[in-house]
């Protein structure tokens, strides 16, 4: 960003790349934030049009990149490194969980078709200041079910649901859904200050 201000890491799905954000990582960086975007080991290239099941080591691998990830986004100079979020879509919405679980400068997650394991849930239901942003299509059954099961756990009175129509899967409903990135720069402008005045204390 032209001054400092948040960090925002934006997770892609499993059948994807990095490249599905370009986009919306444009938007944000133009709304004042600082937006870093990765591949997944193995996720560069051509994507599959299939969504894989992981394996236990991939699982592994994917909590050890988002680490690093945000060890790297931390250390830019223009970045405030108490002020990030994150965005999962498919199977990145556990990743996304998880790392708002281990990192307390996290303050809020944007989650789009996926969902948790258990522990993850028991996180969202016991972390009242932390604002979510879930979105799913109302045909995609599965996601969008887990996405109200997410929502609805969250204690936060912040926290809202945005179901589509016929929108698709994860970051494809953009194409499908004009007004979704729009609305996910003003989620993040809404809960993520980028002024950064009033940050209340790391999230317990």
């Amino acid at each position: 960003a032209d001054k400092p201000g948040p960090g925002l890491l934006l997770l892609h799905q499993c059948n994807s790349n990095r490249q599905i954000y370009d986009h919306l990582a444009t938007m944000l960086n133009t709304a004042g934030y600082n937006v870093l975007t990765f591949d997944f080991r193995g996720a560069g290239g051509k994507p599959s049009r299939k969504a894989q099941k992981l394996t236990a080591q991939q699982q592994k691998d994917m909590a050890s990149d988002v680490d690093t990830a945000l060890s790297f986004l931390k250390s830019q100079s223009t970045v405030n490194p108490r002020a990030l979020g994150i965005l999962g879509s498919n199977c990145a919405v556990n990743e996304a969980i998880h790392a708002g679980q281990h990192h307390p400068e996290i303050r809020t997650l944007v989650l789009l078709s996926g969902g948790t394991d258990a522990e993850g849930e028991a996180y969202i239901k016991n972390s009242p200041k932390l604002p979510i942003l879930g979105v799913a299509s109302d045909e995609d059954r599965d996601a969008a079910a887990a996405i109200k099961k997410l929502v609805a756990l969250s204690t936060n009175s912040e926290s809202q649901l945005e179901m589509l129509s016929h929108a698709g899967h994860a970051a494809s409903m953009f194409a499908k859904q004009p007004d979704l990135e729009p609305d996910i720069v003003v989620w993040f402008r809404s809960n993520l200050s980028v002024a950064g005045y009033g940050l209340p204390p790391a999230i317990k």
